[in-house]
């Protein structure tokens, strides 16, 4: 796989938390040889941490099971970034927050935050990570409904669009990490997109290059004509439907266990798709 000199790297991965079964131990091993093939910064994960509800405290033996155990290997002990995704929810989501505090690896400083990291001299990338459970409709209908009223959705609008507005020059980056992804070509297709209609408004009017999402279980590129965002879903950490077939459109569709690996420098970005045997199956490259 290609490493680019100078550039921030860094993995992203999600819906993994499986107990090492769906080729979740599959994944752990070759994300170990590509970190190490890149020497990224830090990984991320776009949700979905443990199944199938979550964690019940920083105590739960599922840390175990399905994340310390399974991601073991020593060039997986650098920084993790995690969102929470919807069944995250269904168990104690702060758990989740809390974890940072207890875990060498593992941040989620809150439900949704934000860092800046230098790609060059004088150049930055923004990374954005929302709670994207607050703006699905029917979720509030589920069993953790009565949490997710709690969450206050235009609150964190508000502080995206505040994020976003940064006239820092510096930046020349932005890039969002969502549980949710606003275009899939997967199972979710047909669905109304609820995140899109919320979200998509607001990225474009502040021209986020990067969309990073998981919760469909399959690696996917999408760069939507005349819009601004690119998006990507790694969402494919352990179970896959390795038949299923696009349902809408796409720039790149692999139905399989997998993760990306990004490099960014001042006017370049580059990604790379990888499946659980390693093979590389794409690669997108953007200039700026």
């Amino acid at each position: 796989m290609e490493s680019v000199d100078g550039a921030l790297e860094f993995a992203a991965v999600g819906d993994f938390g499986r107990g090492g079964e769906y080729f979740q131990k599959d994944i752990a091993e070759q994300l170990a040889k590509a970190v190490t093939g890149i020497n990224a910064s830090f990984i991320i994960s776009t949700g979905d941490n443990i199944y199938p509800h979550g964690v019940a405290s920083v105590q739960d033996p599922l840390w175990q099971l399905s994340f310390e155990n399974v991601f073991y290997q020593y060039p997986l002990h650098r920084d993790w970034y995690a969102v929470l995704g919807n069944h995250d929810y269904a168990g104690n989501a702060q758990a989740q927050i809390d974890y940072t505090y207890i875990s060498q690896r593992w941040n989620m400083p809150a439900r949704y935050y934000v860092f800046k990291r230098n790609i060059g001299k004088d150049a930055k990338a923004l990374f954005v990570y929302l709670d994207t459970n607050t703006f699905d409709k029917a979720a509030y209908q589920s069993t953790y409904g009565v949490e997710l009223v709690q969450q206050d959705s235009t609150a964190q609008k508000k502080w995206l669009e505040q994020v976003l507005a940064d006239d820092d020059p510096t930046v020349k980056w932005k890039i969002v990490v969502g549980h949710h992804p606003m275009y899939t070509a997967g199972n979710r297709a047909l669905q109304e997109p609820h995140f899109r209609h919320s979200l998509e408004p607001i990225f474009e009017k502040y021209k986020v290059d990067v969309y990073l999402s998981g919760h469909e279980h399959h690696l996917q590129y999408y760069h939507p004509k005349d819009k601004v965002t690119h998006h990507f879903i790694s969402g494919a950490g352990s179970e896959a439907n390795e038949s299923l077939k696009p349902r809408a459109p796409h720039d790149f569709f692999a139905p399989i266990q997998g993760f990306m690996t990004f490099a960014v420098t001042e006017d370049m970005l580059l990604m790379q798709a990888i499946n659980r045997k390693g093979k590389i199956l794409k690669r997108v490259r953007i200039e700026k």
